[in-house]
Formats: structure tokens, sequence, C-alpha cells
């Protein structure tokens, strides 16, 4: 089974919850606060499957406010979450501001971002990344800043020079089930295929639907084989390398 590195399971429905974490294991990542309170009770209903992440999503502004509240609830449960997240910065809410909102957007957000960072790197956890596109860069230079020696950029969509410096200092990127049936993802796939080789993993992002169906965990293990045929692998040898790097990463 593929180990699911990225998914919002507090937003799937009770039933989804019971089918997929019986059976798949699943790093959950909080978008804001009570996010954050239920994976916890989640983790200790699913203790074999769910492990968590606690953050504030960088595309939720509304949100940004309760850093305060995430910090204690971060260091109150720091023996038994595996990382930081989803944090990082914005990208798609920044397409209708006009240039003034963009700026105070961006502003806010990498100061956010800034302090969890931060934080991970006091109490030496990982960190589960929403850096998109030419957000990349910045995730990057704040990483190296603060010398975070594990870090996942989810749904990795950067250039080859992004990839070999994450390659380089040792992080993780995870692949999408865009994969799947996004032609122009599956091309980009492609193109970073010998960076990527050792350092893959595989998410669902749930519950982001992917040609109308929902993101689940399991929905990973359509992935694999596409990722496969790229790699010129094995679907067991992707899995087997994408659960080795989530064990590394999250434990």
């Amino acid at each position: 089974m593929c180990i699911d590195v990225h998914c919002h399971i507090d937003q799937l429905s009770v039933e989804e919850q019971t089918s997929e974490l019986k059976k798949y294991r699943v790093v959950g990542t909080s978008a804001h606060y009570q996010s954050g309170e239920t994976l916890l009770r989640l983790q200790k209903q699913y203790p074999e499957t769910v492990k968590v992440c606690l953050g504030i999503h960088p595309e939720y502004p509304d949100f940004f406010h309760e850093y305060g509240l995430v910090e204690k609830q971060i260091r109150e449960n720091r023996d038994i979450i595996a990382g930081i997240g989803e944090i990082g910065l914005p990208y798609f809410n920044l397409v209708n501001m006009n240039t003034e909102e963009r700026s105070k957007m961006q502003k806010k957000a990498a100061e956010l971002f800034e302090k969890f960072v931060r934080l991970a790197a006091e109490l030496h956890l990982p960190v589960n990344l929403h850096c998109v596109g030419d957000t990349v860069p910045q995730g990057i230079d704040v990483l190296k800043r603060y010398g975070i020696k594990k870090a996942l950029f989810h749904w990795f969509e950067g250039d080859e020079k992004n990839i070999k410096q994450i390659k380089e200092a040792g992080w993780n990127i995870s692949v999408s089930p865009d994969l799947v049936g996004n032609a122009e993802y599956r091309t980009f796939i492609k193109t970073m295929a010998a960076d990527i080789r050792e350092i893959f993993t595989l998410e669902s992002d749930g519950p982001w639907e992917y040609e109308g169906k929902r993101g689940l965990p399991s929905i990973t293990q359509r992935t694999a084989p596409v990722l496969a045929e790229i790699l010129h692998m094995t679907k067991q040898e992707i899995i087997a390398i994408a659960n080795t790097n989530a064990e590394k990463l999250f434990g």
C-alpha cells in the first residue's frame, strides 16, 4: 500500500475516513487550528495509520491570526506529531488581487511562513510545504536560512534549478494524482524524471478532485503505475521508494 504524505483527512466524510484510514497510512495536514484539533482526534482514533502535521494553510488568510494558537498546539503535541504543515506561500489567491492587495498578502504570508519554519528548526520537525511555481525559490531560501533538514514540497511544480536544489538539500517532493489525467503535468514530471527518481513520494491532496473523482488516500494506487512507466520502474519499486522516503520524512 502507498503512504499518502499529504491529505486533508479532516475534510473527508466520516464514511470516507472510516473506509480509507483503516487501510491506508496517511499524513494529515491541517489548514488552521480547528483543522488540527480534528486531525489530532483522528490520530487517536487511528494510531496505526494516521500521522499529523499542524500549521496554517497559506491560501487561507482568514486564519493567519491563529498563529499563536497553532504554535501552542504544536508545542503541546510536539512528541506525537509528524511535522509542521500545511505551511508555505500563497499563489492561487494572488491571481485576482490588485498590486496593493497582492503586496500586503505576500508580506503577511511570508512573515507567517518564516515563523513556522523558525519553529520547525527549533523543534527539529519536518515541514510539509505549499510552495507553487515562482514561490518555490523563496521557500528554498527560507528553509536554507534556518537549516531545515527534512522538507516535503507537496505537488511540486518548480523548475530544473529548483529540483536540483531540493535534491542537494536532501529534501523530498510529492507527485500528485493529477499525473493520471493531466497530460501537461505528466510531461512536466517526465522532464524532471532524472532528478526525482530518489526523492519522490506519493500524495492525494484529498479531498481535491481529479477528473471528477475525490482525492482519497487510495487514489495513490492509481498514480504509482503511471509514475512507474515514466521512471521505467515497476509499480512495486515505485511504492517501495515512495514509502521509504515517506518514512524517513515523517516516521
